[in-house]
């Protein structure tokens, strides 16, 4: 569908920025082609805000309620309004008139945008917003739902009704398109020696007994615990094992590393070490992805981030992403941080629990309010951390179904472009319970049946970077040297890393 897209003469010229990125983001995601001003009149459809247009156009246009007002970031967004059409429902910023279609596009960069966080000041503990200060937790909303994505249907099935085409109402089905998972792994922990092994063993077993409440899980613990000292495996070294699991099963997988120790709360290991080096390196030869886990204190000021990238390129690995250590940032320090090391995207926007922060089941170059306008780079979404199953209120035989859950929610908005993460710890059962490991290989197991792609996070962006190049929201630059050609972006052979065939030998980091 090739859409043009009109304002108001009265809208505000940051206004029309705003729009006009979630314009642009909501035909990269939907697959749609944006008409220019110059062949407006080929357009199939146009959205306008302008009464007169939408009265007189001899082309089809949908009108949007012109509702969406740019305020200070220091305001906080509009209370949310529950809306219904159909059997779907959602909640809005901007309640339209009884006889008016929803402003679609401002409620997607509400959620996108994440404007609302700015004018949030207090902080965690850690140093973060806390989820009970974000605006899903102060008005008590689903997490689970992509309200951004939902937008994006709602926006499509009104597009269609315009140009008189049947629509399903009930149906977010994504179009038959491959639903992309990000498989990642952050790696705090390396096995660090046999006495610091033991006692980081004995640490899980009593958290888990003391903040999880689980005595089976710390009576397990303890028992690997006792097992190492007297001879047995370390249950903690768990790298190879998941990272073989990975290759038989044709699935990619980026793996975050800590290149700077600033903090106690940093990793256990130095990238410079030749074990962790040669750890690095194997995995990057096995096909895999070897990516920045921005330290503890990477923002806390310039040029930290990029600092820390240059360390792993000091050994000699090439780290084309990153993730937030603790998911320790906020948007005003991380978008400008992430924009100054060169990096090609960043999968720090979640929470340590299940869910859409952003409201998105979709990748997205943030928007960055200092220049009104897209940021270089794609952010892809962090929705499952696997350590959220254990520290929320969930019961144990329900974690699997709370993870299909977010996915099929991800899944019928979309094409995907959603990170999960598992640490490698969580295998083997001395960090978490052993059916932590079970949700994973089970889910890896069954993307077939789902339509799920399973890649790393550097292979999604080879695939898909071109969507948003071509929207306007990327520059015609990025990701060059890894972009292929339209056929072989869509060919399903890309779905599954067949290269990824033969299981590798890893370096032990410690005894």
């Amino acid at each position: 569908m090739r859409i043009f897209l009109e304002f108001s003469p009265e809208r505000r010229d940051v206004e029309r920025k705003r729009l006009q990125y979630a314009f642009a983001l909501f035909c990269a995601v939907r697959g749609h082609q944006i008409a220019k001003r110059c062949d407006a009149s080929a357009a199939d459809v146009r959205i306008t805000y302008s009464a007169a247009t939408a009265a007189a156009s001899p082309h089809p246009a949908l009108r949007l309620a012109n509702l969406y007002r740019a305020r200070p970031l220091t305001q906080p967004a509009p209370a949310p309004k529950a809306f219904r059409r159909g059997p779907l429902t959602t909640v809005l910023f901007y309640e339209p008139a009884a006889s008016q279609e929803p402003d679609w596009l401002a409620e997607i960069f509400e959620w996108v945008s994440c404007s609302d966080e700015y004018s949030i000041e207090r902080r965690d503990s850690i140093g973060r917003i806390d989820f009970r200060d974000s605006y899903v937790g102060r008005y008590n909303l689903d997490l689970t739902v992509p309200y951004a994505g939902l937008a994006m249907q709602f926006l499509d099935h009104a597009l269609h009704r315009c140009l008189g085409l049947m629509v399903d109402e009930g149906s977010r089905e994504s179009g038959g398109h491959a639903h992309f998972v990000i498989n990642t792994h952050d790696v705090d922990i390396l096995p660090h020696g046999y006495f610091g092994s033991l006692y980081r063993l004995a640490k899980y077993a009593l958290i888990s007994l003391l903040k999880f409440n689980s005595p089976r899980t710390a009576l397990r613990q303890a028992g690997q615990t006792l097992a190492m000292a007297i001879g047995g495996p370390n249950v903690l070294d768990q790298t190879p094992r998941v990272m073989n699991g990975e290759i038989s099963a044709g699935v990619g997988a980026s793996y975050f590393f800590i290149a700077r120790h600033n903090h106690r709360r940093d990793g256990n290991y130095r990238v410079a070490d030749i074990a962790v080096t040669q750890l690095m390196h194997a995995i990057e030869a096995s096909g895999m992805e070897v990516a920045l886990h921005g330290s503890y204190t990477s923002l806390d000021r310039p040029p930290g981030l990029a600092y820390e990238l240059s360390l792993l390129q000091q050994a000699n690995v090439r780290p084309r992403g990153n993730r937030q250590h603790w998911l320790r940032f906020t948007l005003d320090r991380l978008i400008p941080a992430v924009e100054q090391s060169g990096v090609l995207y960043d999968s720090s926007l979640g929470w340590d629990r299940l869910g859409f922060r952003a409201g998105a089941c979709f990748a997205f170059p943030p928007y960055n309010f200092e220049r009104e306008g897209p940021a270089t780079f794609l952010e892809i979404p962090l929705v499952v951390m696997e350590i959220g199953l254990v520290t929320e209120d969930y019961r144990e035989e329900r974690w699997v179904d709370h993870v299909k859950q977010v996915l099929t929610n991800s899944r019928e908005c979309g094409r995907g472009g959603i990170s999960l993460l598992w640490h490698p710890t969580a295998f083997g059962g001395g960090q978490l319970p052993p059916e932590i490991e079970r949700i994973f290989w089970e889910l890896i197991e069954r993307r077939h049946e789902c339509n799920d792609t399973w890649v790393s996070a550097i292979d999604f962006v080879r695939m898909a970077s071109s969507r948003y190049i071509e929207a306007g929201l990327l520059p015609s630059a990025y990701a060059s040297d890894l972009r292929r050609t339209p056929q072989e972006v869509s060919a399903p052979a890309l779905c599954d890393a067949q290269i990824f065939s033969h299981p590798v030998e890893l370096p032990i980091c410690g005894n």
